[in-house]
C-alpha cells in the first residue's frame, strides 16, 4: 500500500508496516503519483493536508487514472467532521479518517478498504465470466456446423477460464 504523509515520524506508514503490510512511502503528492506509475500498490492512504498540494486533489488525479479508478484511498485529517466540506473530502475518497487516530483503528480501516476492494474485483471477475459464458453459450447453440460448434465452445471456454481449453467430443 501506499502511504502518503509528509510528516517526518510518518506514524501512518510505520503503524501498517508493523502490522504486517508492504508500505510504500511518499512525502508529497507529486511523489504520490510517481509511486504509483512504479510499484503496484492495493490501496492509498493519503494525509489530506498535503504540504505540496490539497489530498482532495491528488485523490482526484488518482482517480481520474484509467489504471488507478478503483483503487481505494483512505483520507486521513486533522480536521474533524463538520470543519470542512466532507463531502468534497470523500467525493473521490473511498474512507475519511479524522485525526487523532489509534494505529489500531487505522489497521482495522485498512482491512475493512481492502476486504471490500477483494469483494468487489471478485464480483467483477465473476460477472465478466458469466457475460462471456452467455456469449459462448449463444455462440455454440448458433453453430451451422459440428465443427463450429466445437470450435466456439474451446474459444468460449478459453475466454471464461483465461487459459487453453480443449473440447473432446464423440461424433456417431
Amino acid at each position: 500500500m501506499l502511504v502518503v504523509d509528509d510528516r517526518a515520524a510518518a506514524p501512518l506508514a510505520d503503524w501498517l508496516a508493523e502490522a504486517g503490510y508492504d508500505v510504500v512511502r511518499a512525502a508529497t503528492g507529486a511523489e504520490a503519483l510517481h509511486q504509483l506509475d512504479q510499484t503496484p500498490v492495493d490501496l492509498v492512504v493519503l494525509d489530506v493536508q498535503r504540504s505540496d498540494r490539497d489530498g482532495a486533489d491528488v485523490c482526484a488525479q488518482i482517480k481520474a487514472d484509467p489504471r488507478h479508478a478503483a483503487l481505494p484511498v483512505i483520507h486521513v485529517s486533522t480536521h474533524r467532521p463538520g470543519e470542512l466540506d466532507r463531502g468534497h473530502e470523500l467525493s473521490h475518497g473511498d474512507v475519511y479518517l479524522a485525526e487523532p487516530i489509534e494505529p489500531e483503528e487505522l489497521v482495522a480501516t485498512a482491512q475493512a478498504v481492502l476486504r471490500y476492494a477483494r469483494a468487489r474485483r471478485r464480483a467483477e471477475l465473476l460477472a465478466n465470466r458469466l457475460a462471456q459464458l452467455a456469449e459462448a453459450t449463444l455462440a455454440v447453440h448458433s453453430a451451422a456446423t459440428f465443427e463450429q460448434m466445437l470450435r466456439v465452445a474451446a474459444e468460449g471456454g478459453a475466454g471464461i477460464f483465461e487459459a487453453p481449453v480443449v473440447v473432446v467430443a464423440e461424433s456417431a
